[in-house]
């Protein structure tokens, strides 16, 4: 006879426990951020510069998913081996392994806090565990001066970059007396991938791994098209986003079209819903913006 659910579940316990990302030690890298550069032109370093102290909270955040993973996989190996009680809860996460969907526990906390990412299935979820934990440990080992782009998608709290980002331009601008209340942000979509990207920019940042729904960005015109047929969601390049204040984004002179631009909500999952607002941007466009507004175009982090 073939194998029985438990004997199923215990294998894949056991595949995805060999599979995990090693802990991150929170006394070892609160040590390393210390020593990380801040942004270029300020004396800020360590915890004074704000996307520090993000890597710094992202990088807790991740290890809790990280020890919750570990944890919860273990207590299913044992209670299918008898050693501990098999409770409600740990039977619905058997019956999760099995169905290859995620365990509750993985993505929500006691009280229905969303703590990680959703996934419709386990092989997805677990690929962007492990893909969290090289970029967050790309960036702390070798500093922001390798991370020529961020994929947006990886953070726990995407908003929170962004900020950062605004304040970290905001503090270089300190001689030109920008005040935080009146800083803006301001995106460029770039014509090309992530890959290409040559070199970290010396204000704001790269992100990468956003898709459009709805419409599609035409790399070449350098604007919003009509979106081919049957092509749900069309990756888009890199994207530059930094801060400025309202005069000089009126002295960049920017053209978004004859009717302005189509501003685009980022969402982190497709399911537009507010909570999952990343931020906004600004689309070029030679049609009316309402036109797109009627397709719904918007910018998702995740396609599923």
């Amino acid at each position: 006879g073939g194998k029985s659910m438990d004997e199923i579940v215990k294998d894949m316990c056991v595949d995805l426990t060999s599979r995990m990302p090693e802990d991150f030690v929170e006394e070892i890298f609160r040590a390393q951020i210390t020593k990380l550069k801040g942004p270029p032109n300020t004396p800020d370093k360590g915890f004074q510069a704000p996307l520090n102290i993000f890597l710094f909270q992202e990088l807790q955040r991740l290890q809790n998913i990280i020890k919750i993973v570990r944890t919860n996989l273990k207590n299913i190996a044992y209670a299918i081996d008898g050693t501990v009680v098999m409770t409600t809860e740990l039977l619905a996460d058997v019956g999760s392994i099995f169905d290859a969907r995620v365990p509750i526990i993985w993505t929500n906390d006691a009280s229905g806090q969303e703590i990680s990412w959703m996934m419709p299935n386990l092989g997805g979820w677990f690929t962007g565990l492990t893909e969290r934990q090289v970029m967050l440990n790309t960036w702390l080992e070798n500093s922001r001066s390798l991370m020529k782009s961020y994929w947006i998608t990886g953070f726990t709290n995407a908003q929170g970059f962004l900020t950062g980002m605004r304040q970290e331009v905001t503090r270089q601008h300190k001689k030109d007396q920008w005040a935080l209340d009146d800083v803006i942000s301001h995106t460029e979509v770039l014509a090309f991938d992530h890959e290409k990207i040559r070199d970290v920019p010396d204000e704001g940042q790269h992100i990468h791994g956003l898709f459009m729904e709805g419409g599609r960005w035409d790399r070449g015109l350098n604007r919003l098209e009509e979106s081919e047929p049957k092509k749900l969601f069309i990756g888009m390049p890199a994207i530059y986003v930094t801060a400025t204040t309202a005069k000089d984004m009126k002295a960049m002179g920017l053209n978004h079209g004859p009717s302005g631009p189509y501003n685009a909500a980022v969402y982190k999952y497709p399911k537009r819903n507010d909570r999952y607002l990343i931020f906004r941007l600004l689309l070029r466009t030679e049609l009316h913006p309402y036109h797109w507004k009627l397709r719904g175009v918007c910018l998702v982090a995740q396609t599923e």
